[in-house]
C-alpha cells in the first residue's frame, strides 16, 4: 500500500502537487501500463465509520466501469475496510488525492470523491451517511449499512483468544466507552455501573474494545472498566471486525466500531449526545439506541456550529445526561429479543 501524507497550508502547496505527480508515476502509471486499462479511483479520508458507508455506493459505481481496475484512498489505519468490502484491487493513502482526481482526469475512467455534508462548509447532514454516498453520485438511496463477511479461520481464531482469556463467545457482549472526542464520550464512572448491572442479571462475558490512540489527537489514555475484560490494543482492525461478529450485543457510542457492528448485522445499543443516530445509520438500525434528550442535542449538524471538537459551552451536558438505567434498559431488551 502506497502511504503518503502532506501537511495542508500554503506553504505546502508544491510538496502536495509534487506527491501528486509521484503518485501519478508510481501508482497509476504502472497500472496502466500492467493492464491496459484507466483506473478508477474512490476516496474518503477520514474515519473507518465513514469509510464504511461508502461501500454500496462504490459497489454501485463499478458498474458503471464495467472491467477497470479500482483503487480505494484511505487513511492507512482503515485500508483493511475497502479491502474486505472487494471494491477495490489496490488500496493507496495519499492525501491531497483531490489533485490527483483534478489535474489527472485525463488519465483516469473515473475519480470520486465521497463529500459528507458535515464536513461541508456551510452545509449539515440530514440523513443517513449511506444515503449521502449513494445521492451523491445520483445512485438508488439505500439506509442500510453493508454486510461485510469475515474469513471463518479468522472467526475461529479469536474465538479461541476469547476462550482464552476466559470470555465466552456464545454470550459476548462488547463495550466501547472511546476514545473519541471528549464530546462523544459517555463518563468512565457510567461505563462502570452499567458493567456492574448487567453483570448482576448474568451477563458475565463482557469484552471492551478499543485502542489507544486516535486518529485526531494521538496516543490516549484508555482506562479499564471494572468488571469487563479489556482487549483494548490487542486486536488487529480485521480481528476487531471478527470479534464484533460474534457478539450478542455491542454497546458503544458514535465509533467506528459501532458501524462495524452494523455491518457485520450484529445488535447494538448507541449512546448518543452531539451527533444524531439519524444521521448514521438506518432507521431500523438505531431503534435500540439512546438519545439525549437536551435541547442542544444534535449539536455537530447544526450551523453555525459551537466548539464541539475538544470544548463545549454546555460542558459536554448531552452525554453526562443520559443515566444508566436508560442504556441498560435498552441492552436488556436486546438481549431478551436475541435470546428468542
Amino acid at each position: 500500500m502506497t502511504a503518503v501524507k502532506i501537511k495542508s497550508g500554503p506553504a505546502a502547496l508544491l510538496a502536495r502537487h509534487w506527491a501528486a505527480l509521484i503518485f501519478v508515476l508510481t501508482v497509476i502509471g504502472p497500472l496502466i501500463l500492467r493492464t491496459g486499462r484507466r483506473p478508477v479511483i474512490f476516496s474518503r479520508w477520514s474515519g473507518m465509520g465513514d469509510i464504511i458507508c461508502t461501500i454500496p455506493a462504490a459497489r454501485e459505481l463499478k458498474k458503471r466501469h464495467n472491467g477497470a481496475t479500482f483503487i480505494y484512498n484511505c487513511h492507512p489505519d482503515f485500508a483493511v475496510v475497502p479491502r474486505l468490502a472487494g471494491i477495490a484491487g489496490r488500496i493507496t493513502s495519499l492525501e491531497p488525492i483531490g489533485l490527483v482526481g483534478h489535474w489527472y482526469q485525463f488519465i483516469l475512467a473515473g475519480f470520486y470523491h465521497f463529500a459528507h455534508g458535515d464536513d461541508t462548509p456551510g452545509q449539515t447532514s440530514k440523513e443517513p451517511m449511506v444515503t449521502e454516498f449513494c445521492r451523491q453520485f445520483s445512485l438508488p438511496p439505500r439506509e442500510e449499512h453493508p454486510r461485510l463477511t469475515i474469513d471463518p479461520a479468522l472467526v475461529d481464531r479469536v474465538r479461541k483468544q476469547l476462550q482464552g482469556k476466559n470470555l465466552d463467545p456464545n454470550s459476548l457482549i462488547i463495550i466501547h466507552p472511546g476514545p473519541s472526542w471528549p464530546v462523544r464520550e459517555w463518563p468512565p464512572e457510567k461505563w462502570t455501573g452499567l458493567v456492574a448491572e448487567l453483570r448482576r442479571r448474568g451477563f458475565t462475558s463482557i469484552a471492551q474494545l478499543g485502542v489507544g490512540r486516535y486518529l485526531n489527537f494521538g496516543k490516549v489514555a484508555v482506562d479499564p472498566v471494572p468488571g469487563a475484560v479489556s482487549l483494548v490494543n490487542d486486536l488487529s482492525l480485521e480481528e476487531a471486525f471478527a470479534v464484533i461478529s460474534l457478539a450478542k450485543l455491542h454497546v458503544g457510542i458514535d465509533s467506528g466500531l459501532l458501524h462495524i457492528a452494523a455491518s457485520v448485522g450484529v445488535p447494538a445499543v448507541g449512546i448518543f449526545g452531539m451527533t444524531s443516530p439519524q444521521c448514521r445509520f438506518s432507521r431500523a438500525y438505531i431503534k435500540s439506541f439512546v438519545v439525549s434528550g437536551v435541547e442542544c442535542q444534535g449539536c455537530y449538524h447544526r450551523l453555525p456550529r459551537v466548539d464541539w471538537i475538544t470544548n463545549c459551552p454546555h460542558h459536554i451536558r448531552c452525554m453526562n445526561t443520559v443515566g444508566v438505567e436508560e442504556v441498560l434498559e435498552a441492552c436488556t431488551a436486546q438481549l431478551e429479543i436475541k435470546a428468542l
